[in-house]
């Protein structure tokens, strides 16, 4: 039975309830709030196999902040991990890359960016499901045919080409994207007027059919924090979770670093720990995420001693870093809501993997890396791999060469003006950075070090009290008369 959840004005919720259930949709909850919505979990108002629809403005002040939004969303997914999510969002959020990017990292395709729609759009929504390959034409897309091996998404069907290009002297994986299907749809619905009781042809004819209840909501604004909405979160749902975190996405959302290698062969671990271990000199704390890298397995050998039994602990730290354990899994979605300040997708592009493929995980994230290369001799198979991304593509990823020297790079600029190439400074250890490699990492991220990290200041409050006491014990003992 096709069921569906109602998250919007009470208005709205009698105009909208009578063109679904004449379609043959049955209502499983309705709440005018998102605040109510969330609060609707612990008491199992809502249906995890219903679709919800829902305001993305719901019970929110005007206007309504991207950043607000996502907090909601980020809620809304800890609990609801796979529940189809169709958001009607402001036609203003249209333009903001970062915030469709991070409803996408969260599974949530189906945007619909319009403030007015007709009946039929509503049902249009319904029937045809989103993918990321819908946001291709906001986040850049790779003109021409791919023929990637470990995309999770259908090939697009072949098409008649104008210019067929020539066999190359040797295969050169794509970097980029699967092109989207001639049908793909367009991201915002059309512009029309709300539904009426009439927007269906006659909700009266249609037969009565059994329903759960359904509880609406009164309109009254709700004056509570995301924390606290948290909290009635079902206690279940919260400890299944990898990450154990009170820190609610916001404006402070953590920063995703994809981080993939251009050919394969690339070290791309020691990329990786460089910058984790920078960022964690600086005094951030930064999380590591690779899928079955043998290199996170030495090290966690090296914290748990050997215990790999352990089933306790989902990741480790080390030396200031936080890696996930070799062999769980991990969601972006609840990575978003963690306290790390930046998280590190270690990702192989040209490898199957379960869930999200790790191309569209590099691609979605903020700041894609791409390591490659930068011998001389291998120049010109990495300029094979970078004729693969267009324009756009090379302009927002950003290029690491190990093994470089200044004369590659400046041919690699001269052959790709639009690239942001830098080469990895020498290291003995990636996590171990000197002062030199430190710095590379701050200009490279564009971060700054923190002036107080968080347990240096417990250790000074610590030794501010400690003496203290001792000066109160010192002044009294001062006082006290000696004894003949």
């Amino acid at each position: 039975m096709k069921s569906v959840h109602l998250v919007c004005s009470p208005e709205l919720i009698m105009l909208l309830s009578r063109s679904l259930e004449h379609e043959g949709y049955v209502i499983s909850g309705k709440h005018s709030t998102l605040h109510s919505f969330i609060r609707g979990f612990s008491s199992k108002e809502v249906d995890p196999s219903s679709i919800v629809i829902m305001e993305g403005g719901a019970g929110l002040g005007t206007p309504v902040k991207a950043a607000e939004i996502i907090g909601f969303m980020t809620l809304i997914r800890k609990y609801l991990k796979h529940t189809r999510l169709i958001v009607q969002l402001d036609p203003a959020l249209q333009t903001d890359i970062e915030f469709i990017r991070t409803m996408v990292n969260m599974n949530i395709h189906d945007l619909q960016f319009t403030t007015e729609f007709r009946g039929d759009d509503l049902l249009n929504w319904i029937r045809e499901k989103k993918t990321t390959r819908d946001y291709y034409n906001v986040l850049g897309k790779k003109k021409g045919l791919f023929s990637f091996k470990g995309s999770t998404t259908a090939p697009a069907p072949v098409q008649p080409s104008e210019e067929p290009a020539p066999a190359p002297a040797r295969p050169v994986d794509s970097l980029t994207r699967p092109q989207p299907s001639a049908s793909s749809r367009t991201g915002a619905a059309p512009a029309g007027v709300r539904p009426s009781p009439s927007s269906g042809s006659g909700g009266g004819s249609a037969s009565p059919r059994p329903r759960p209840s359904a509880r609406t909501e009164s309109p009254a604004a709700d004056e509570v924090t995301l924390e606290s909405l948290e909290q009635s979160i079902p206690a279940e749902e919260q400890h299944s979770a990898p990450v154990a975190s009170t820190r609610i996405l916001g404006s402070n959302v953590p920063l995703v670093i994809g981080i993939c290698g251009a050919g394969g062969e690339e070290d791309v671990g020691a990329a990786a720990f460089l910058l984790a271990a920078g960022l964690a000199d600086l005094g951030w704390k930064p999380l590591v995420c690779g899928d079955n890298r043998p290199e996170i397995s030495s090290l966690e050998q090296i914290v748990f001693e050997g215990e790999q039994e352990d089933s306790a602990s989902t990741m480790f730290e080390y030396e200031g870093v936080t890696f996930y354990r070799r062999g769980y899994s991990w969601d972006i979605s609840e990575l978003l809501a963690s306290e790390f300040t930046h998280i590190i997708l270690w990702v192989d592009i040209h490898q199957e993997r379960k869930g999200i493929s790790g191309l569209e995980l590099w691609w979605n994230s903020q700041i894609p890396i791409l390591v490659g290369n930068g011998a001389m001799w291998k120049y010109e198979l990495l300029k094979e791999k970078l004729n693969t991304l267009n324009p756009f593509e090379r302009k927002r990823c950003r290029l690491l060469l190990e093994n470089g020297h200044q004369e590659v790079l400046q041919i690699l600029k001269k052959d790709f003006p639009e690239i942001q190439a830098t080469l990895m400074p020498a290291h003995q250890d990636p996590l171990y950075p000197d002062k030199e490699a430190v710095e590379w990492v701050m200009k490279l991220l564009t971060v700054q070090k923190k002036l107080f990290r968080k347990q240096t200041l417990l250790w000074g409050i610590a030794g501010a009290v400690l003496f203290v006491t001792l000066l109160l014990i010192g002044l009294g003992m001062s006082f006290v008369p000696q004894s003949r």
